[in-house]
């Protein structure tokens, strides 16, 4: 994906930073969604916070694919998520290769 997505925007005197996302897999916007799950950022990390699909299914390879897409054209350098398997609670970091090299300081002005 070549598109990024701005994390944080300016209008008159306020800055805007996105910190939570809402996903909703449907074929179009408004049509009846089959999961949803929910992202919250924390500097450059993203943390899935839930996935909950109308089947009962584990988030699937090609969609944790898509949400790696939709960090890494945010600029993320890593994505976080939890899992209960037979009771027991793991916690696994994938990080986002392509945006590992540091970026310069970038300091925003008035």
């Amino acid at each position: 994906m070549n598109k990024s997505i701005t994390r944080i925007a300016k209008m008159d005197d306020w800055y805007f930073e996105v910190k939570m996302v809402r996903a909703i897999k449907s074929k179009n916007y408004g049509d009846p969604y089959s999961a949803i799950a929910h992202l919250t950022a924390s500097g450059e990390q993203m943390h899935i916070d839930s996935h909950l699909s109308i089947k009962d299914e584990e988030l699937s390879k090609d969609d944790f694919m898509t949400i790696y897409k939709f960090c890494q054209s945010m600029g993320m350098k890593s994505i976080s998520y939890d899992r209960i398997k037979n009771g027991f609670r793991t916690s696994k970091q994938v990080d986002i290769s392509e945006n590992q090299q540091p970026r310069p300081n970038i300091r925003l002005v008035k």
